[in-house]
């Protein structure tokens, strides 16, 4: 029964996984062939803004409601203060939306205000979320995933269809997350919305999380800030391109989310009962990890192109230019990867704090390099990024080595 149990859960985490995965590569064909590659650029820019605003403002409440949340007595109670939390987030992020539009001059009001909206939507939606997976109510979580994908991806697509605007994609993407939210907050009734602000609770969760926000920002900066060096020194069709490569070797992050959904448990639970041979299992699953990236890195190579253009228009996926800058950026996602998986010797170790160090030196790296996208085009900002990630995972294995020679932690 235990085990049928199990092989459920299993089952509908995969589920969510895959089912999402399939609705975004139907999006990413879309876009290819049926989206002006200047409307998508500027959809990509807007999209990079709210990621954005998600690592300036949401990592401390996200990071604290996770650590905290199974230690709280009065779960309605706990819920509900990281529900006004984001009333204040929301005044804030609708100030920083303001000052974007000023900056960058070429978004209508009408477009920022959806796009503002979006994020308040966003956000609350991911807190609901994150209720019903620390609840392990996982089959209701499977359905608000299912929801969220048609909303960012199968809705913007009949959208664009009937209206061809950038508006149009943001509003499609609005309207579903306003479904989608009645559907969370039917699935949690049980917790009312009530307006609580505990101040010893907000200063102990300012203290325990703000280092993951500047390792959050330092990430975007690594990750986004190349689509606005391409919008500043190229074009945004050349913004629209580079997304669109980006996304199909984005594919790459499925294998780390199985990863981490194997991996990580096993790991956090076997560090309590023999640490030094815990060390040596992480070693041994970093190096076939590494097989294995190596492995699909030659077998994208070695696929026909003609598989691709499922994807991505024939004229992208026949430019020799395109190809690399595609391949350098599933290089890329692999390297990340493994630089996140490397990050369970700093959690056991307990040193975290040094991420955001090496975060900071790597999107200086990042956003020097990015400069050079005005000579070499955009497979300089694929570049930069696979450097920025490189130079994370070296300063993580030369550091880890220290700390685990200063230890005396044998594994080998």
């Amino acid at each position: 029964m235990i085990r049928r149990l199990i092989n459920k859960e299993f089952n509908i985490t995969v589920a969510t996984v895959l089912i999402t995965v399939i609705m975004q590569f139907l999006f990413i064909r879309y876009a290819s062939y049926g989206i002006e590659k200047n409307d998508f650029g500027n959809f990509v820019l807007l999209q990079t803004l709210i990621v954005g605003l998600s690592a300036l403002f949401l990592q401390i409440p996200g990071q604290s409601f996770d650590r905290f949340y199974n230690a709280a007595l009065q779960k309605a109670s706990f819920i509900n203060e990281f529900r006004t939390m984001l009333l204040a987030i929301n005044a804030l992020s609708f100030f920083v939306v303001f000052l974007y539009g000023l900056v960058i001059d070429k978004f209508t009001t009408e477009i920022l205000i959806v796009v503002f909206i979006y994020f308040v939507l966003l956000n609350s939606y991911e807190l609901n979320q994150k209720i019903l997976l620390l609840d392990l109510q996982r089959e209701k979580y499977f359905y608000t995933r299912l929801l969220e994908a048609l909303s960012k991806f199968i809705l913007p697509i009949f959208a664009y269809i009937y209206f061809q605007t950038l508006a149009s994609l943001f509003l499609a993407t609005v309207i579903g997350y306003l479904i989608a939210s009645g559907v969370a907050f039917s699935f949690l009734r049980e917790y009312p919305y009530m307006f609580v602000v505990q101040w010893q609770n907000l200063k102990k969760y300012f203290l325990f999380a703000y280092p993951i926000m500047f390792v959050s920002i330092f990430t975007w900066g690594i990750s986004f800030s190349d689509r606005y060096f391409i919008e500043y020194y190229l074009s945004t069709e050349d913004v629209a391109i580079y997304s669109l490569l980006a996304m199909v070797a984005g594919v790459g992050q499925v294998v780390g989310q199985i990863y981490f959904l194997y991996v990580e448990p096993k790991v956090l639970k076997n560090y309590e009962i023999d640490p030094e041979k815990t060390f040596r299992e992480i070693a041994s699953y970093l190096k076939k990890l590494l097989l294995v990236f190596i492995l699909l890195t030659v077998i994208a190579l070695l696929l026909p192109k003609e598989i691709y253009t499922v994807l991505l228009e024939k004229e992208i996926v026949y430019s020799d230019y395109y190809f690399a800058t595609m391949m350098i950026l599933l290089v890329s996602i692999f390297i990340n990867i493994l630089h996140i998986a490397h990050h369970m010797y700093l959690k056991l170790l307990k040193r975290l704090d040094i991420l955001a160090y090496i975060f900071l030196f790597a999107v200086v790296v990042n956003l020097m390099i990015n400069t050079f996208i005005k000579d070499y085009g955009i497979i300089m900002g694929a570049v930069s990024t696979m450097i920025s990630y490189m130079t994370i995972l070296i300063l993580q294995i030369v550091f880890v080595r220290r700390q685990i020679k200063k230890n005396r932690i044998k594994t080998i």
